[in-house]
């Protein structure tokens, strides 16, 4: 098996964010939401920071707080408002972190994280690894991320 080479390629994750009416509600009130993107090369220092007293908190900062972080990103969406983006990954990255400011700021409803896929072709006897495609479809509502299938597609 010839293993993956986890190069540059433009357009290799899609990523569709979709907020409710409600999203980020805080005294009855809708409020705009700060949504973090990273790459990651790995995602221990990722859940690491996460679970520390002030790590949510860090990774809002939307910067690169580890060497495994190739890329990061600050989005910022309002109520009821649909994004779609389509993001390069960035070379040797291998994972998706999102981290979403919500008022009640806790990893289980403001944090996912995700896998870039392989595909595997045979070429004469050899079978081949390579990075597939990631849509991430993700809705932010009220007080949480409520959901996030993941879908892949060969490159």
């Amino acid at each position: 098996m010839v293993p993956p080479n986890w190069n540059f390629e433009q357009g290799a994750i899609d990523l569709h964010l979709a907020s409710t009416s409600q999203l980020n509600l805080f005294q009855k009130n809708p409020h705009s939401l700060l949504v973090c993107l990273y790459l990651l090369k790995d995602p221990t220092a990722f859940n690491q920071v996460a679970g520390e007293q002030d790590g949510l908190a860090k990774l809002l900062q939307c910067s690169p707080f580890d060497h495994t972080v190739t890329y990061s990103r600050r989005l910022v969406l309002q109520p009821s408002q649909s994004l779609h983006e389509q993001l390069d990954r960035s070379e040797g990255a291998r994972f998706v972190g999102v981290v979403a400011g919500y008022y009640n700021l806790h990893p289980e409803t403001s944090l996912r994280s995700f896998a870039i896929p392989l595909s595997e072709t045979e070429q004469g006897s050899q079978l081949v690894q390579r990075p597939a495609k990631l849509a991430i479809d993700l809705t932010l509502g009220a007080q949480q991320i409520e959901t996030a299938p993941q879908k892949t597609s060969a490159p």
